[in-house]
């Protein structure tokens, strides 16, 4: 009688250590591909080729826009645009930068698996005569990825604008 008791407590708790481990490689390894679609996959090994930070849309009207690109001649550049109100004066410009700009930007958002988010839902704090922030990014195959603040980010995600501003800012031609 003592050994169909002992044959079953061994298999369960084969079970059990099966399921957690099972359920810990799962935890661990979640956000290592990105789904497309129904039954679809893609890995999260991605080249960024562009990064495009931009804020506009509040009651005065202004917009800013910073944008690093991969051009046709693989190089480099950086492009910024400032309209700071409603019919002030415009500025831009373009200039050649590293590929360095880009790694870091894909360095900051491998760390925050930034491409995992997915469709994210809006946020309940959303002020309507505030500007909105998007940053966008396109990867691989001339595929594209936005978040905007108005979104409920995770929290790996909190000060993603803010880190990918500072990373243009070291950059740009001493403009803000």
């Amino acid at each position: 009688m003592k050994k169909p008791i002992v044959i079953a407590i061994a298999v369960f708790t084969a079970v059990a250590v099966l399921i957690t481990a099972g359920a810990f490689m799962f935890e661990r390894f979640k956000h290592r591909h990105i789904l497309d679609g129904p039954g679809m996959e893609r890995p999260l090994c991605y080249t960024i080729t562009s990064c495009r930070y931009y804020t506009g849309g509040g009651m005065d009207g202004g917009s800013n826009s910073i944008e690093v690109y991969t051009g046709e001649d693989d190089k480099v550049y950086l492009s910024y645009y400032d309209c700071p109100y409603n019919g002030a004066e415009e500025k831009s410009y373009t200039i050649e930068v590293g590929p360095g700009v880009l790694d870091e930007i894909q360095q900051a958002l491998s760390a925050r698996r930034f491409l995992s988010w997915g469709e994210l839902p809006d946020s309940e704090l959303i002020l309507e005569d505030a500007p909105v922030t998007q940053l966008s990014v396109t990867y691989g195959d001339n595929e594209h990825y936005t978040v905007s603040s108005d979104d409920e980010l995770p929290e790996e995600g909190i000060s993603v604008f803010s880190e990918i501003y500072n990373i243009f800012k070291m950059y740009m031609q001493g403009d803000d």
